[in-house]
C-alpha cells in the first residue's frame, strides 16, 4: 500500500519548515530510507518562470532549504536544478536569482545546476543532470493548471527535459489527452524516489502562474508521486479520474491512483480539505456529461487574451508561443493558429495574459453549475 504523509505548517519560517519536512519524511521511514551514504542527489523544484517567492508560482526556497538540510544528514553530494517553461529567451540564471534558489543554494553550499545539456532517451531530450543523479527528490508546488486541472508531483517531472523542448512539446501534443500521455512517458524514465509538496501557500483558480494564492498550510510527502497527486486532488475536491496524468499512470502501474490503496499518515484528510478550492476556468468542461459536449461542441472553450493595460511589451509570451500566434505590436492573438496550450498565460511575468470562456462555454458552465447544485441538494 502506498503512503502519503500530511503535516501542517503555518508559514515559511525556517525552523517551522525544517520541522514539518523532517516530520513528514519521518512518517515514511526517514530520509535514510530513500538516500544512501555518498549518493548523488538532485533536488528538483518547480521553477516555472522568474517569479519571487511571494508570488506563489515557484517552489518556495525555504522548502528547498529544509530538504537540503535533511539530505545532508546522509550525503553531501547535492544539487538543485530545474528547467523553466519556455524557450531560451527566459534566462535560467534569472529564474534562479528571482525565485530565491541561487541565494539558498549559496547559503547551504550546494550546487545549482542548469538543464542545458541533453541526453536523448526514447526520443526525449532529458537534462544530463537528471540522468546523472543517483536519486531524484521531487519538490512540486501545490497549484492548479489550465490544461491538466492540477499540477502536482507527476507533472513536475516535465521539468526534467531541457527548457526549449517543453514549449515544443505543447505544439506536438496539442490535445489534453496526448499531452498527459507525454508527461507519463517522461515520468516513466525519471521517477523520483521521494516527493515533497510545497502546499504552505497554494495557488487556486487560473494557475499555474496567474491564479489566486491560498493559505493551505500543508506539506505532503510520499515515495509514490501518483499517490501524492491523488491526495492533492482529494484535498482540492477533484476526482482523481479527472486528472489524466493520475489516471494514465495508474493504468500503467506507475503508482497508486485510487484513494483506497493509499495510507494517509499525520493529519487526517477530512481535517485538511481545501473547502471551495477554485479550479481553472477551463476545467469545468473536462467533467461535463456527453450531452453538454454534444449540444455545444467545439464552441465550448476557454481562450487566452492580452490584457492591454497590464502588458509592458516584454514579448515573453510572443517569443515563447509554440504556434507563433501572438503579435504584441497589434495586441492580438490569432486564434486560427492558437493551440490553446496557455503557455503565454503560464509564462507572462506581469499577469498580462488572461483567460476567458466563450459565450457557449459560459452557458455550458452555468448549466453544469445548476446541475451540480441539484445533485448536492443545495
Amino acid at each position: 500500500m502506498s503512503q502519503v504523509a500530511i503535516k501542517r505548517c503555518k508559514d515559511y519560517n525556517t525552523e517551522n519548515m525544517q520541522r514539518a519536512v523532517e516530520e513528514a519524511v519521518g512518517l515514511l521511514g526517514g530520509i535514510e530510507k530513500f538516500v544512501k551514504l555518498g549518493q548523488k542527489v538532485l533536488i528538483k523544484p518547480n521553477l516555472l518562470s522568474p517569479r519571487p517567492p511571494e508570488h506563489g508560482v515557484c517552489t518556495h526556497p525555504e522548502v528547498i532549504r529544509a530538504v537540503i538540510r535533511l539530505v545532508k544528514k546522509v550525503t553531501q553530494d547535492i544539487s538543485v536544478g530545474d528547467s523553466h517553461g519556455g524557450f531560451e529567451v527566459i534566462s535560467m540564471d534569472n529564474v534562479y536569482e528571482v525565485s530565491g534558489m541561487k541565494a539558498v543554494c549559496a547559503e547551504e553550499g550546494v550546487k545549482l545546476v542548469k538543464f542545458d545539456t541533453a541526453v536523448n532517451i526514447d526520443g526525449i531530450p532529458f537534462a544530463k543532470a537528471v540522468k546523472d543523479a543517483d536519486v531524484i527528490i521531487n519538490v512540486p508546488k501545490m497549484k492548479t493548471h489550465g490544461l491538466l486541472i492540477l499540477t502536482g508531483a507527476v507533472k513536475n517531472m516535465f521539468g526534467a527535459v531541457i527548457g526549449k523542448h517543453k514549449a515544443e512539446a505543447h505544439f506536438k501534443h496539442i490535445a489534453r489527452q496526448d499531452f498527459a500521455s507525454y508527461i507519463i512517458k517522461i515520468f516513466m524514465h525519471v521517477k523520483p524516489v521521494l516527493s515533497i509538496m510545497d502546499g504552505i501557500v497554494a495557488m487556486e483558480g487560473d494557475g499555474p502562474a496567474a491564479g489566486s494564492l491560498r493559505n493551505a498550510e500543508l506539506i505532503l510527502a510520499s515515495d509514490d508521486a501518483v499517490a501524492m497527486d491523488v491526495v492533492f486532488s482529494e484535498l482540492a475536491g477533484v476526482t482523481p479520474e479527472s486528472l489524466l496524468t493520475t489516471y494514465y499512470a495508474g493504468k500503467m502501474g506507475l503508482g497508486t491512483s485510487s484513494l483506497s490503496g493509499i495510507k494517509i499518515s499525520g493529519e487526517a484528510l477530512r481535517d485538511v480539505r481545501l473547502k471551495d478550492f477554485k479550479l481553472p476556468k477551463a476545467s469545468f468542461i473536462y467533467d461535463a456529461p456527453r450531452w453538454v459536449i454534444k449540444i455545444f461542441g467545439r464552441s465550448v472553450r476557454t481562450y487566452p487574451f492580452i490584457k492591454v493595460d497590464a502588458c509592458v511589451k516584454c514579448r515573453i509570451c510572443e517569443k515563447n508561443c509554440p504556434a507563433e500566434a501572438i503579435n504584441i505590436d497589434k495586441n492580438e492573438i490569432d486564434y486560427s493558429k492558437c493551440i490553446f496550450c496557455f503557455c503565454c498565460h503560464e509564462l507572462c511575468p506581469h499577469n498580462a495574459i488572461g483567460v476567458r470562456k466563450s459565450l457557449a462555454g459560459k452557458i455550458a458552465g452555468f448549466i453544469l453549475k445548476v446541475r451540480q447544485r441539484k445533485k448536492n441538494g443545495d
